[in-house]
């Protein structure tokens, strides 16, 4: 069409190299975030080849819901073991707090959905599907004296209960052959842990054993409990108790001609015979002495503690190979090795049983690295790996190992199982347990069975997907510790940043300090650089100070000395008042200055929120400092933001109105403050909600006058929304952190932010730190925020692409302020956003309606005129057969690029002969459009290699299809 013209984007937004990168190849998959730009990446992340990407996070009680509109959600409900049906759509795990099994559909593995629960007859140990059963283990037992248990098989189509078979005492795990012929199930009997007679250990009779089951009978319901047959394992020399084996975790071999079994308790493995069942040999999993490791729970972090010849007691067990088993060594009554070891476990070798690699205090450093140690599990096992998971996805075979108490999944590259290598590290929510490989469909799922309504922390199904480049999460990590404070290969230990800082001087540095969670208080030194291309930023070097504090805020002075925030606490048995809030200015070795108490008025109106955060202007004797009270103070409807100046020990004051919440429970309050220009503030303002309740984590800005009121007759500052992070919180595809607690502008002129993890205690431990994006854009000239979506952040696939349509007025969004990517678009809509951006000058006669459903002053009129205008013979839709336009149907991705096509009308292209997607055929009506799409790198279609022409777009989708256009066009 002759009234078509194409905007230059770049241009209009002037921000080239905001546009650029990620999505110049955009995966045309609705809410698929594309995969970060190659580049280097510190060890343990793969910048070049394939990583484990966090697609969704589900959480467990959804099921309930799903199965019981009217149930509590806050009602306990876990994730344990889980398995998925044979079509690989379909997760099922056990959750004993309910006493059932709840289903999770996977079919879109970045949507999956809550399918509903089934009750058992007593509490699932374990679980396992077939193409023809789903089999479901559960513990009947009355007590610890008369264990009992059942195997129950369910239809995995109808997900109707078919048979029921007694046990002959109560069942930990269950695994199936590969052939599908064989359940062989380990039946642990368990042992009472407040038992006075024995200690709590063993033994604690009757003794376990292993129980084998043919299912190759065509009728399952012919199977009774005598059908059943029974492994004796007492008897088996050089193990603790071997009158008492407590079988825990059963696992076949690949090729199916073995077993490997663990007792835990008894710290051994027993390899059987697949088809019988009997034993064909076993070793003891033998013992460790660990260096280099946390053992004292001291509100610390020290790498100087050891354990000695600490028994493994392992938990899970998994094949590498046919040859060699791997083993999560939890430990329980006597141990524990805080790790996991590879065996040789072919019994024809003389190196039976032998280990072949273990990994010392290596699974344990990982905690510290990436800030999920639990240090108030110190003493106890660490960071206790428990499940694990051995599966080969193409060319690699991957070992999995699930850390119960850091909340996280280490991932390692076994191929050579002498020779373990950690690739990268998978944040899951508390308590890992369920570790689910879904090869065929190159997914990874994990089942978290950790539930406490009333700290926000919940069970979750969570989905990780094999691709491209390195993973989105952890965004940041320590290198390893330098100086004689370390050894060789022990990282920089931190947890719990809620403070950040620019480093006077340096573009692309940090600093971070964590509040009182570690003692002495540390400053540690991040570099961001190693964040800009996909990897986590690291943290590099660690200052200790002279004493510890709880630091809420830092601001480094360019004179080489920190001022901080330090929070106070309620005054004990007060209804009002706090003491300890106060700003303490440092040396540059960490040695106390001074401190400047919080004036006593003020002070006597909080409680336990008080001081979170400084920032400052000018240096030394000039500076002047302003920092921000948490929340508001006994009879004031407004928090308080405190400026003071060094040279004259003066206060001034100004007041801050918080946003409301009707959550039960909930507050809200400031976080942080960071200095954007001489009188321009920038604070976090949060609510103390978390997962898919969070609701406010923004950062808003204020401008400060002169002068503000030493006490009475507050200003109250008028406050201008810059970002609402919460959308970038959610895009990580985990559990929403609660506490965004740092920010700070660095040299660079980006804004970053960190949420803090608690000390991975009542949390998931995973931190989060963000690139907010350049001040220019996230704050504006003087302070002014951009004219952004408050849905649209940095950090989704969408982010770019919807700036530009905004930019380039193809729109101005909904009058809420969002532009709603994931929300569909109709088909008036969409040729709206096309004439915008291709004739945007174009007119027509407002009186002569081109349809009949498109009367004169209907909504989008004149592009729907466009659309139809045949003046050069080429129009973009001459609507349907009937006549009629249909502009409030929702817009099909066949449709869209089709009209795209046509408005373009690309000179001298021919479609292929053979498509280049299965599911649109060469002989459709949409293929020549779609063809053009997909060669102009304008579309890629989903994982699966489908187009899906008839689904509806969404209207992030047509944004990054027509911003590619755009860039495809500049080129």
């Amino acid at each position: 069409m002759s009234t078509h013209r194409r905007l230059s984007g770049a241009v209009a937004l002037g921000l080239s190299a905001v546009l650029t990168g990620a999505f110049a190849a955009p995966t045309f998959a609705a809410s698929a975030d594309a995969a970060p730009a190659e580049a280097a990446a510190p060890a343990g992340e793969t910048a070049e080849g394939q990583s484990f990407h966090r697609l969704a996070t589900l959480p467990a009680f959804e099921n309930q819901l799903a199965a019981d509109p009217e149930a509590d959600p806050s009602a306990p409900t876990v994730a344990e073991i889980s398995t998925v049906t044979a079509d690989g759509n379909t997760v099922i795990h056990t959750d004993a707090e309910a006493g059932g099994i709840g289903f999770v559909d996977i079919t879109d593995p970045e949507n999956p959905q809550a399918a509903g629960f089934k009750a058992t007859d007593g509490s699932p140990t374990s679980v396992y599907a077939t193409e023809a059963f789903i089999i479901v283990v559960t513990d009947t037992s009355e007590d610890f004296t008369h264990p009992s248990g059942k195997v129950e098989y369910w239809d995995p189509e109808t997900l109707e209960l078919i048979h029921g078979v007694q046990l002959k005492g109560q069942p930990d795990s269950i695994d199936v052959s590969p052939d599908g012929t064989t359940a062989m199930i380990a039946v642990e009997n368990q042992r009472d842990e407040d038992r006075e007679d024995v200690d709590g250990g063993l033994p604690q009779l009757p003794a376990g054993e292993l129980a084998v089951i043919d299912l190759s009978a065509q009728d399952i319901t012919a199977l009774t409990a005598e059908t059943i047959q029974y492994t004796d394992l007492t008897g088996l020399a050089g193990l603790d108790t071997p009158e008492d084996p407590e079988p825990e975790y059963i696992k076949f071999s690949p090729d199916g001609t073995k077993a490997a079994l663990t007792l835990q308790e008894n710290n051994g493995v027993v390899i059987l015979d697949a088809s019988t069942g009997e034993v064909i040999d076993h070793f003891s999993a033998g013992a460790v002495s660990v260096e280099g490791i946390d053992t004292a729970e001291d509100g610390n972090l020290s790498l100087d503690g050891s354990i000695t010849d600490a028994v493994r007691e392992p938990d899970a067990i998994g094949w590498i190979g046919d040859d060699h088993v791997a083993t999560a060594n939890e430990g329980d009554w006597k141990g524990g090795s805080r790790g996991w070891t590879v065996f040789n476990a072919d019994p024809e070798s003389a190196e039976f049983g032998d280990v072949v690699w273990d990994a010392g205090n290596s699974f344990e450093n990982l905690a510290h690295r990436y800030g999920q140690f639990p240090e108030h599990r110190s003493e106890n096992k660490g960071s206790e790996p428990e499940g694990l998971t051995v599966e080969t996805y193409g060319d690699t075979t991957y070992a999995f190992v699930g850390s119960e108490r850091g909340n996280f999944v280490a991932v390692y590259n076994v191929n050579d199982p002498a020779n373990p290598v950690f690739t990268q590290l998978m944040p899951s929510t508390n308590g890992p347990e369920g570790l689910l490989a879904i090869p065929k469909r190159n997914l990874m799922v994990v089942s978290s069975e950790e539930d406490d309504a009333e700290v926000g922390v919940r069970a979750t199904v969570q989905v990780f997907e094999l691709g491209d480049g390195p993973a989105a999460v952890p965004t940041l990590k320590s290198a390893d510790a330098a100086g004689p404070a370390g050894t060789e290969g022990q990282p920089i230990t931190w947890s719990a940043l809620g403070a950040l800082s620019a480093v006077p001087g340096e573009e692309d540095q940090l600093y971070a300090a964590p509040d009182d969670f570690l003692s002495p208080s540390r400053i540690y030194t991040v570099d961001t650089t190693t964040a800009d291309d996909g990897g986590p930023a690291t943290i590099t070097s660690e200052l200790t100070l002279e004493h510890g504090y709880d630091i809420e805020g830092l601001w480094a002075d360019a004179d080489g000395t920190f001022w901080l925030a330090v929070e106070g606490t309620a005054i004990a048995d007060g209804e009002v008042g706090s003491e300890g809030n106060r700003l303490v200015h440092v040396d540059a070795e960490g040695q106390e200055l001074t401190s400047v108490d919080l004036p006593a008025e003020i002070a006597a109106g909080l409680r336990g929120q008080g001081l979170e955060g400084v920032t400052g202007l000018g240096s030394g004797e000039d500076a002047v400092l302003y920092t921000a009270v948490q929340r508001e103070a006994a009879g004031e409807d407004f928090a308080r933001i405190g400026r003071f100046t060094v040279a004259t020990g003066e206060w001034e004051w100004f007041g801050y109105e918080l946003e409301s919440t009707d959550v039960e429970g909930d507050w809200i309050g400031l976080s942080e403050i960071t200095a954007v220009d001489e009188d321009t503030l920038a604070v976090i303002e949060r609510d103390k909600l978390n997962g898919p309740d969070a609701a406010l984590k923004k950062v808003f800005t204020v401008d400060v006058p002169e002068g503000g009121a030493a006490a009475e007759e507050i200003p109250v500052l008028e406050k201008t929304e810059a970002v609402d992070v919460l959308p970038q919180l959610q895009d990580l595809n985990g559990w929403t952190q609660e506490k965004l607690e740092g920010l700070a502008i660095a040299g660079n002129g980006n804004v970053y932010a960190v949420t803090d993890n608690d000390g991975v205690e009542d949390a998931t431990g995973e931190t989060v730190f963000l690139n907010l994006g350049p001040a220019a854009d996230v704050f504006g000239d003087s302070g002014e925020p951009v004219a952004d979506f408050s849905d649209n952040q940095p950090g989704s696939v969408y982010y770019a692409p919807v700036r530009w349509m905004q930019a380039a007025g193809v729109t101005t969004g909904y009058t809420d302020g969002t532009y709603r990517k994931a929300a569909e678009i109709t088909r008036g809509e969409s040729v709206a956003f096309l004439q915008r951006y291709l004739a945007p000058d174009y007119t027509t006669d407002p009186a002569e309606a081109v349809f009949p459903d498109v009367p004169a002053g209907a909504p989008h009129f004149t592009p729907i005129a466009w659309a139809a205008d045949d003046s050069d013979g080429a129009p973009v839709s001459k609507g349907y057969t009937d006549g009629n336009f249909r502009p409030g149907q929702d817009v099909t991705r066949a449709e869209f690029v089709t009209f795209l096509y046509r408005a373009v009308d690309p000179e001298g292209f021919t479609a292929p002969e053979a498509s280049v997607f299965p599911d649109v055929p060469a002989t459709g009506s949409y293929y020549e459009a779609i063809s053009w799409a997909a060669a102009e790198g304008l579309v890629n279609g989903y994982r699966d290699g489908d187009y899906r022409p008839y689904e509806p777009i969404s209207r992030g989708e047509v944004a990054k299809v027509m911003y590619q256009h755009d860039l495809v066009q500049e080129d």
